[in-house]
């Protein structure tokens, strides 16, 4: 049995993994990093992607030790792999893909190219040099990668066939007494507590004519019902039902943000990290945006706050709100630029088609 070691390190890949490898690879011996639902469809795990998923300069020194250990352990497994499959998270994964090439490993797939266009483009020459395969999952990231000797391949977003409510509206809105208002702090711990700060102490303003809810994991649930007191969450795709069923949105920037776009839920986005993350990112970054929303569209359609203040977020959302519905026009739009239905099924045979 061919043994595949898959790499990932964030919960928007982790979900494209699930949806792709859950039925089709009962033939291979599937190992990597993990989460609960990877576990069950039959993927080994080395250990936990979220023990070393963090964002920003600061926060990153924290799981340095953890992030160590790891890799170890990681590298026993890739060396023994017939097969390295890479999804995103350069940090990890662009060191990964050099090691594993000193090893022989005699295939590596990078799934889900690093956000070369926002920033670091060097990383596009490390990959485009040395993985045999790249899959993109935005259109215009083939281009990047022209010149370079990787097979790039495009099947459209995941996102596109799995963006869809898991309840119908009445389930949902049953127990809601004011429309509902979505608020997504972020899919990290880190994040989530820092979120958390900073809409405590407007919360109640937002209460005021609202229903503030917030679809989480259960590990947040204790911290955002004890600082926040709003209502969580916790079933397996709760956020697409609040972007379905919900007039407007709040979400902390992230895969979120699409997922609202193609959900047709005008939101704004929002982060805050720490001052020395946001010094030395804003000097790096190279695009105009940083929705992806906003990037595809090729305009500011949605309003994105960096290190706001909470009374700000609240001045841009009664801003935004009265003008939700230019934004749900625009919003139309996004979905025909990520490739038609089917991209699951597209990208299973694809994937099996490379390993074979």
């Amino acid at each position: 049995m061919r043994k595949v070691f898959i790499s990932l390190a964030e919960r928007s890949a982790s979900n494209y993994i699930y949806e792709i490898f859950k039925e089709g690879f009962e033939d291979y011996e599937l190992v990597g990093l993990t989460d609960e639902r990877l576990e069950r469809i039959g993927i080994k795990s080395v250990g936990r992607y979220e023990e070393i998923s963090v964002i920003g300069i600061t926060e990153a020194l924290k799981v340095i030790p953890k992030f160590l250990r790891l890799y170890k352990k990681i590298l026993e497994e890739v060396k023994n792999a017939d097969a390295l499959i890479l999804c995103d998270a350069p940090a990890l994964n662009l060191k990964l893909l050099k090691d594993a090439r000193k090893l022989g490993v005699k295939r590596i797939i990078y799934f889900i190219s690093p956000q070369v266009w926002a920033w670091k483009p060097q990383r596009a020459k490390v990959i485009g040099s040395l993985a045999d395969h790249l899959i993109v999952i935005l259109p215009f990231e083939r281009d990047i990668y022209r010149n370079f000797p990787v097979k790039v391949h495009y099947e459209g977003h995941p996102l596109v066939d799995l963006v869809k409510p898991v309840k119908t509206k009445e389930e949902f809105l049953k127990g809601f007494k004011k429309p509902t208002l979505p608020i997504l702090l972020g899919s990290r711990e880190s994040e989530v507590k820092r979120h958390v700060k900073l809409f405590k102490d407007t919360i109640a303003d937002f209460q005021k004519s609202y229903e503030p809810v917030a679809p989480t994991f259960s590990a947040y649930e204790k911290e955002i019902k004890e600082n926040l007191g709003i209502k969580t969450l916790t079933y397996e795709k709760a956020s697409y039902d609040c972007f379905y069923y919900s007039e407007f949105s709040i979400i902390a920037v992230g895969t979120a943000s699409l997922e609202a776009g193609i959900a047709q839920n005008p939101h704004l986005v929002y982060y805050k990290v720490s001052p020395i993350t946001y010094f030395i990112g804003k000097r790096l970054v190279k695009v105009p945006f940083v929705s992806l929303v906003n990037i595809l569209l090729g305009e500011r359609v949605i309003p994105e706050l960096l290190q706001p203040r909470a009374k700000e977020i609240l001045k841009a959302f009664e801003e935004a709100y009265e003008n939700r519905e230019k934004i749900r026009e625009k919003l139309a739009e996004l979905k025909e630029l990520l490739g038609r239905e089917g991209v699951i099924n597209r990208l299973r045979n694809l994937f099996l088609d490379l390993l074979r």
